[in-house]
């Protein structure tokens, strides 16, 4: 089922039955409309939910004056330019009475912002310090950038046409649904997101799964989502965030929950609800993002692109969905990571190391990855032609997903290029994943990458969680 967010002025009560009336047109058309008083239960993170409005694929934009004034909305619209691909993921409906089409439409709400950031920084100004005002200085930086955005952001809007709010609701919003519908992803057959399905009902179609069925089925009944004819792609439908924190979680632990974690039905479940975790997890990669970035690094010459992630479970991620396999996940103990079973991570360095020392220890550290049987004080000729054989099996058939990622930024001799170049020449198998938090496009579609770990991390401990259990 398609999904669409609606980002709209919601303390104004004129605009509620606007929202009403799109979510009966987009239930007419089996799209599901998600907005604040649907989607929100009591005690929600606002911030959260907003979130997941700037990273949806379609945003029904409801402007109006009070939107442009709106700390909410124009936090919103700011993130959903942000992710990019702006124009085509935006559908503006803009209510009568409402002015932004020409320059000096949008003085009234530059003067607005200007107001706001002057009323907060006075306010500021009048205290004997800013110590512990992080509230504040976010809010202050928050009013600058949607002063600073408004121009550009209305001009965009000003260039897209548009109807009126009348005929939208003449027409019970046929040309926003048609456009939606159209440029829907999940309205085209994807081959990727096939596979998914299928390998997820593989996997749910197991006697050894039937526990994570009958709870997976209780959890859609309770969380009221369509549950439809098939269990896998009703997960795989809708947001992998929402899939995996509210039905595969909750489904997990009360699977687990009465099994005794000595036997065999309790190993059985929680490896069935680890693969479809793999699986679902890479829905979170955006798939088209991930396609022009090999288109550009084709046409540039290049063999790999950077991958813009802020974690290493995002490094796992998109190189697992890269090689269309399912991600190996653990949860690293003692820390807040989450990070891929196979991954190799670069050595440290003795201080005073040349290059030829170093490159000696990172090529002993892939293969003690490699064969942890097998310790080497050197490698030999022999041991670097026994080490390239098996990473290339490995990688060509997909049974083990060996690579080192390396933080551009931070210290890493993999980050000098004669360096780099040495370790292919001695290993050309081996894959090496360069990822930044910032400089481009953001590879994932979760709201807060962050926060998609955190869920990530419990889910992976809940056997130890159920293990505390009085």
């Amino acid at each position: 089922m398609v999904s669409v967010y609606v980002s709209y002025a919601w303390k104004e009560e004129a605009q509620k039955p606007l929202v009403a009336r799109l979510a009966e047109a987009c239930a007419a058309r089996g799209i599901e409309l998600r907005y604040d008083r649907k989607e929100m239960r009591y005690g929600d993170s606002i911030s959260q939910f907003m979130k997941r409005i700037g990273a949806a694929e379609h945003i029904v934009l409801v402007l109006s004056a009070a939107y442009f004034k709106s700390d909410y909305c124009m936090d919103e619209l700011c993130q959903i330019y942000a992710r990019g691909h702006f124009r085509k993921r935006v559908s503006p409906i803009v209510l009568a009475g409402t002015s932004f089409h020409k320059p000096k439409d949008g003085i009234g709400y530059l003067q607005h912002w200007e107001q706001q950031i002057a009323e907060l920084r006075n306010g500021l100004g009048a205290l004997d310090s800013h110590e512990h005002t992080p509230r504040s200085q976010t809010a202050l930086d928050h009013y600058r950038e949607f002063r600073g955005m408004m121009e550009e952001l209305q001009g965009i809007l000003a260039d897209m046409n548009t109807l009126s709010e009348d005929e939208h609701l003449e027409s019970g919003f046929a040309a926003v649904l048609d456009r939606i519908l159209a440029g829907s992803t999940a309205s085209k057959p994807d081959p990727f997101r096939q596979q998914l399905v299928a390998e997820i009902q593989k996997t749910l179609a197991a006697p050894s799964s039937a526990e994570l069925v009958k709870a997976l089925q209780n959890e859609i009944a309770d969380a009221r989502v369509a549950p439809g004819d098939d269990l896998a792609k009703c997960l795989c439908d809708g947001d992998p965030e929402r899939a995996i924190e509210d039905l595969l979680f909750p489904a997990t632990r009360n699977a687990l929950l009465p099994l005794d974690a000595k036997q065999a039905e309790f190993a059985n479940t929680w490896n069935a609800a680890k693969s479809v975790l793999a699986w679902l997890s890479l829905l979170a990669v955006d798939g088209e993002w991930l396609d022009q970035a090999s288109r550009k690094a084709l046409s540039d010459g290049q063999l790999n692109f950077e991958i813009v992630v802020e974690t290493a479970l995002g490094v796992e991620l998109v190189s697992s969905r890269v090689r269309q396999i399912a991600p190996r996940l653990r949860a690293q103990p003692g820390t807040s990571e989450v990070v891929g079973d196979e991954l190799i991570s670069e050595p440290q360095y003795d201080s005073g190391w040349n290059d030829d020392a170093a490159l000696e220890r990172l090529l002993r550290e892939v293969w003690m990855r490699v064969f942890p049987e097998e310790s080497r004080p050197l490698l030999s000729a022999k041991d670097l032609r026994t080490l390239n054989n098996e990473l290339r099996f490995r990688h060509r058939h997909k049974t083990f997903h060996h690579y080192i990622p390396v933080a551009r930024g931070q210290e890493s001799r993999l980050c000098q290029p004669e360096f780099y170049r040495r370790l292919l020449a001695k290993l050309p198998d081996i894959s090496v994943i360069y990822f930044q938090p910032y400089g481009g496009t953001p590879a994932l579609l979760v709201s807060d990458e962050d926060y998609f770990r955190t869920v990530m991390r419990n889910f992976l401990t809940i056997p130890e969680q159920l293990a505390r259990k009085p």
